[in-house]
């Protein structure tokens, strides 16, 4: 069983991925499989709402990276909403809380796509 519960709603134009739990090299691969599907049915902005997200390791910070990048490539956007806690202490120490657009809220997030 995945440590990772990952939630999704559709609301066109973009999709919202509600993740709960750990993301790390064990559980990196479920949120890309629900990435590339929402991306492939051509959702290219995309929230990710990481309130609930209680661990995020260096392999985790890469997938949110690469997930951004094919957002980006795409001519979308990616926007992490509601990082708090650990997340945001880790993206904090790694300087990564520059690289990502974030949101308070999952709904303010959707004035940023």
């Amino acid at each position: 069983m995945s440590r990772l519960h990952i939630a999704v709603h559709r609301d066109p134009p973009h999709a919202v991925l509600a993740l709960d739990g750990e993301l790390d090299m064990a559980t990196a691969a479920h949120l890309n499989d629900a990435f590339m599907t929402q991306y492939e049915a051509g959702q290219r902005k995309v929230i990710l709402d990481v309130g609930a997200l209680t661990f995020c390791d260096s392999y985790g910070l890469r997938l949110l990276l690469r997930l951004q990048d094919r957002c980006v490539a795409g001519g979308g956007r990616l926007v992490l909403a509601d990082v708090r806690g650990m997340l945001a202490r880790v993206l904090s120490l790694t300087g990564l809380e520059r690289a990502f657009a974030q949101s308070d809220t999952v709904e303010h997030a959707t004035t940023q796509l």
